[in-house]
């Protein structure tokens, strides 16, 4: 992806605070869906592109579709050893989010968040 997104990747992440629920689960879906490719996750999950802290936003506010597709994009985004330092950076405020998900939140998302925390504690040792 890197330059070549030719735009897109900002857009979506604007698109994750749009009033329209919509907007916001199809920037959800689109960034779930290219966060599998490991180049993509490496990009995505770089401080300069915006997105963790939207996602951490989404998983701290929003419920339902659009918490289990961040969720789903922050696990693949965790398993690119890349992310680990920038997301267990307390500054992005991601793991107090995800211990909340853990404490209160649906089994799947549970289950998502767990896995992205297992996989920032090995990258981060």
């Amino acid at each position: 992806m890197g330059s070549k997104d030719l735009g897109l990747v900002p857009a979506l992440v604007g698109m994750i605070s749009s009033d329209s629920r919509d907007a916001r689960e199809n920037a959800l879906g689109t960034f779930w869906n290219l966060s599998f490719a490991d180049e993509n996750g490496v990009y995505m999950g770089s401080k300069y592109v915006g997105l963790l802290p939207a996602l951490v936003a989404v998983i701290s506010s929003d419920s339902g579709e659009a918490r289990e597709r961040a969720l789903g994009t922050l696990r693949n985004l965790s398993v690119a050893d890349e992310n680990g330092v920038y997301m267990g950076n307390k500054d992005v405020g991601l793991v107090p989010a995800l211990v909340a998900v853990v404490s209160s939140g649906s089994g799947e998302a549970r289950e998502k968040a767990l896995g992205t925390l297992l996989k920032l504690s090995a990258a981060n040792e």
